[in-house]
């Protein structure tokens, strides 16, 4: 069949010329100065050797364009050029034909003419045939084992022979599914074919210069056999093993008994043998510790001048150290003992504020407010520029985002503590409020030594005595700050922004950033404030001896008129209006969520417009209320209507009931304090009675203050909220994002860049849907709340907690009385036995009639939830996060901080809790011989005296 040369480039490699035509077949010194394209990965790397004046034994190649040559002389090319175009199953039914026909043919007669020329140019003796394809050895693809190689071959047809066989293993099954798996084009699959002489080895193996097994880039590993290293690489021969460390002499073997060896067949003529080794060598290293500081220094050698990781082939002959091949190792574990910063991350306490899965926007939007927020107080507090130069990188990234979840960076926290004195302490008093369970030990205060404590004394003085300042003066500083933050608040018209253009919109969320969060030391200091005051109380009243303190304490804040039960109060009105309403309260009860407040527009505009002016000053208290994807009143009032109905369903449930049980707590809670204080003699209870009272009294204005403030902070993330959702709605309306919603996607910073003109990518459709699926993916993780990672923090960290705490172990609904209880944080007493319910959002079943809330974390709006629960259990938080603050004041039995909680309850399972010592025990379900699941759910004839229910309102409001 005549050869006839191809017209085009096949697969990208080569353009055939009359040039390429004498390269059909390359020696080694040819080979140096050859492009890759011709060479292939493994013999592109034997030439680089060659080049470098390493020992390689003597080779040829037959180029791509022989292979390409022997395609056309197959008439095979078009076959190759249209792979691409096939399905996965016809792709590899293609390629078994061609490999195949590739099997049965003999070489081209030119290319046979210039392998024979080449071949009587190498020494006499064995030689090996192996692939070199195009993109084998590379930096991404090794292709180990996926092409054929044929050794200990001799004479022209033998040779021949295996050419024929390593390019038609191009096309073999092992190949075509690497190549899919791995997404590469089969159209593209070329490759060149090494002709080595083989050298006899008395000792062979490979050297890893990074260390296969434990990862590190600071060892290497070497596997040694006798014989070929053929033994080695199939794993057919005892190995012994030693990690050689690169920067020292130091060794640390491995030996093994050695039984066989693989040798050249000496009788056959032909391939190799496993013949036993010497009895007297089997135990012994088959490397002297000279052999094995020539291979790691050459071998790193090798390494350093490519400038990555190798895994390398060589064999000993004579003491002659030979080189067979290089390719870069793709592919190495995490390191055992991993180099780089420790860090600590934990989100007990933040994740009250950014609940769950949270979006780019928000994370970007917060790492900067805390960065400009903190900045600015360390300024007020007079921390020098040059020390507040040395705290940028722990300012500038106090949190992170890990799967999704906002976290802490404890590590960078404790840093800006350092700036203050007292270190020790202020650590304890923050781990406390956060609700750390894990404390971190390895993170210190400044030196003790007195001469730095000398120099530091000044600056921590300094920054005290203006923290103290600011605690004498904090109620001015609160009047001042509301007053600034309401006539800003109020420049912003919600109505009006969908007549602003994009760009006006920006520039507004630039001014209310720089108009509100350049002014927000107030709440710095006071959460300072908090901080302390919550230490100093704790630590007196357990000097006093009081058993369970911390209860006791939780217990003293009972009472206060919280900002953040406003919106359950507020509520409580509304539901008094509609009890008086008989007409109202049907209408509320027959329709569906979604379709109350249109009805009630209709039909009763007076309560709808006490329901908007709910809206108008609740309407961003939400669950996750301070992520800007979050949806609020403002978009969905079904949330709203939700509340009403179950305030309606608890007829007890009123404003002057509220409070009185919280009241005589914090008065039975006080009358303790003053019994213990009157065991002291009368110095000391004079002394105590002040320092506690007065403590307290700042404690509880303090906390107020916090919750005040914080819904002002509410507010304005709710107006730029309003602000983004309209740009988001102007992106989509012009094409630039596929739907509104997807502008939370994004980072503040691609959206001043995309204003700016200093985008690196303009077109977002495709780069938010790389998000959502990315996002959604840690929607189906679980993260813990505290862990550590060691250098960067998201390769090679797992997120796993450091010890898994004890926690109640059953399977789902088969409690029994001998299960250990789950454990938490009391914050309000009471022993509560009832059914619980997991709620994570306002679209699941929000009734809590009877039931226990069950939930992984809570903020603010979460508050009008409360009043309806029996009790409260909450998986993360501390005793003054919100959720505690809030049933302390409503007089729910709650727990907080118990490890382990929703993975380990599912609705409906049965438990006792108490408040006051934070145990949590399963109970069998009292009603479990009779009660079926449809019992607990709404039977069909409730649905059908809803519905009728429904129709009766429809034809009211007809009328």
């Amino acid at each position: 069949m005549p050869w006839s040369p191809l017209p085009l480039n096949l697969g990208g490699s080569i353009m055939l010329t009359d040039t390429a035509y004498d390269q059909l077949v390359m020696d080694a010194q040819t080979a140096c100065s050859a492009n890759k394209c011709f060479l292939g990965g493994k013999a592109y790397n034997l030439a680089w050797m060659t080049r470098h004046q390493y020992q390689v034994p003597p080779w040829i190649v037959l180029t791509t364009a022989s292979f390409e040559q022997q395609l056309a002389y197959c008439q095979l090319t078009d076959k190759v050029r249209t792979l691409d175009q096939l399905s996965p199953a016809e792709q590899r039914k293609q390629c078994a034909y061609l490999c195949q026909q590739l099997s049965a043919s003999n070489l081209a007669p030119h290319l046979a003419a210039k392998l024979k020329h080449a071949l009587a140019e190498l020494p006499k003796g064995r030689l090996a045939v192996r692939s070199s394809a195009a993109d084998e050895d590379s930096t991404t693809l090794s292709f180990a084992g996926q092409l054929d190689s044929y050794i200990c071959l001799e004479g022209y047809p033998d040779i021949a022979q295996a050419v024929i066989k390593v390019m038609a293993s191009g096309f073999g099954e092992r190949a075509v599914r690497y190549r899919q798996q791995h997404q590469r084009a089969l159209s593209q699959t070329t490759l060149a074919v090494i002709v080595q002489t083989m050298v006899e080895g008395e000792c062979s193996g490979v050297f890893f210069t990074a260390h296969p097994i434990n990862g590190s880039r600071k060892h290497g590993l070497i596997s040694a056999c006798y014989g070929l290293a053929e033994g080695v690489v199939a794993g057919t021969a005892d190995c012994d093993e030693f990690t050689v460390d690169l920067f020292s002499e130091e060794v640390k073997p491995q030996i093994h008994q050695k039984q066989f060896q693989i040798v050249y067949a000496e009788n056959s003529g032909q391939g190799t043998e496993r013949l036993p080794v010497a009895e007297a060598l089997q135990t012994k290293p088959c490397l002297s510790s000279q052999q094995i500081q020539r291979i790691k220094q050459q071998g790193f050698q090798i390494a350093r001048q490519l400038g990555r990781p190798q895994d390398l082939e060589w064999t000993f002959v004579n003491d002659q150290l030979y080189w067979l091949q290089t390719r870069p190792i793709t592919s190495l574990p995490a390191p055992e003992n991993p180099i780089g910063q420790r860090q600590v991350w934990d989100n007990s306490n933040i994740q009250e504020s950014y609940c769950g899965i949270t979006l780019p926007l928000t994370f970007t939007f917060a790492l900067r407010a805390y960065h400009t927020v903190y900045q600015q107080t360390f300024q007020l507090l007079g921390v020098s520029k040059r020390k507040l130069q040395a705290l940028q990188p722990a300012l500038s990234h106090m949190l992170g985002l890990i799967q999704g979840r906002v976290y802490y960076n404890i590590n960078h926290w404790y840093a800006a503590l350092q700036i203050l004195p007292g270190f020790k302490t202020n650590k304890s008093d923050m781990e406390r409020m956060m609700g750390l369970q894990d404390p971190v030990d390895f993170i210190e205060g400044q030196p003790d030594n007195w001469r730095q404590r000398l120099v530091r004394l000044p600056d921590s003085l300094h920054a005290l005595s203006r923290l103290c300042w600011g605690f004498m003066t904090m109620d001015r500083r609160v009047r001042s700050f509301e007053s600034h933050f309401e006539s800003i608040y109020q420049q912003v018209n919600r109505a009006q922004l969908h007549t602003q253009s994009i760009a006006e919109l920006m520039a507004q969320a630039e001014w209310l950033q720089r108009q509100l969060l350049d002014n927000w030391q107030t709440p710095i200091i006071n959460d300072f404030m908090v901080m302390m005051t919550n230490g100093r109380l704790h630590r007196q009243l357990q000097a006093l001896g009081i058993d369970n303190a911390e209860a006791l304490q939780n217990n003293l804040l009972a009472g206060e008129t919280l900002a953040s039960t406003e919106p359950t109060k507020h509520l409580m009105k509304l539901c008094d209006y509609i009890r008086n309403k008989p007409g109202l309260a049907r209408l509320l009860s027959g329709l569906a969520n979604d379709e109350v407040m249109p009805a009630i527009q209709y039909r009763y505009p007076e309560f709808y417009q006490r329901c908007q002016n709910y809206i108008e000053a609740f309407g961003d208290r939400c669950m996750g209320e301070l992520k800007l994807e979050s949806t609020t009143l403002r978009q969905d009032p079904r949330f709203l209507v939700a509340l009403l109905k179950n305030y309606i369903a608890h007829p007890n449930l009123s404003l002057s009931t509220l409070g009185k049980t919280e009241r005589d707590l914090r008065t039975q809670a006080e009358a303790t304090v003053r019994q213990q204080l009157m065991l002291l003699p009368l110095g000391k209870y004079r002394c105590h009675y002040h320092r506690i009272w007065k403590l307290l009294k700042l404690w509880r204005k303090a906390v107020k203050n916090r919750e005040s403030m914080r819904l002002a902070r509410t507010r304005a993330i709710g107006l730029i909220r309003d602000i983004y959702r309209e740009v988001g709605q102007q992106l989509a309306f012009y094409g630039v994002l596929a739907e509104p919603e997807d502008i939370f996607y994004l980072t503040v910073t691609e959206l001043e860049q995309y204003m700016q003109g200093t985008a690196v990518q303009t077109e977002w459709q495709s780069l938010v849907s790389t998000r959502k699926a990315e996002y959604s993916q840690y929607q189906q993780q679980d993260l813990p709340h505290h862990f550590q990672t060691i250098g960067p923090v998201y390769l090679h960290n797992a997120f796993k907690p450091a010890a898994t705490s004890d926690c109640l172990s059953t399977h789902n609904n088969e409690a029994t009385s001998e299960a250990q209880p789950l454990n938490g944080i009391g914050c309000y007493p009471g022993e509560v036995t009832a059914p619980i319910k997991k709620i994570f959002s306002p679209d699941d079943d929000l009734d809590l009639q009877g039931h226990i809330l069950c939930t992984v974390r809570t903020d603010p709006g979460w508050a009008p939830l409360f009043p309806t629960a029996a009790g409260i259990l909450v998986e993360r938080g501390s005793t003054l996060s919100h959720s505690a603050v809030v049933a302390r004041e409503l007089g729910i039995p709650a727990i907080v901080n118990i490890p382990g909680l929703t993975q380990q309850l599912e609705t409906g399972q049965w438990v006792t809790m108490n408040g006051t010592t934070g145990s949590i025990q399963l109970q069998e379900n009292p009603q479990a011989t009779k009660q079926t699941d449809a019992e607990l759910s709404p039977t069909s004839q409730d649905t059908k005296q809803r519905d009728s229910k429904a129709k009766d309102v429809l034809e009211e409001m007809s009328a």
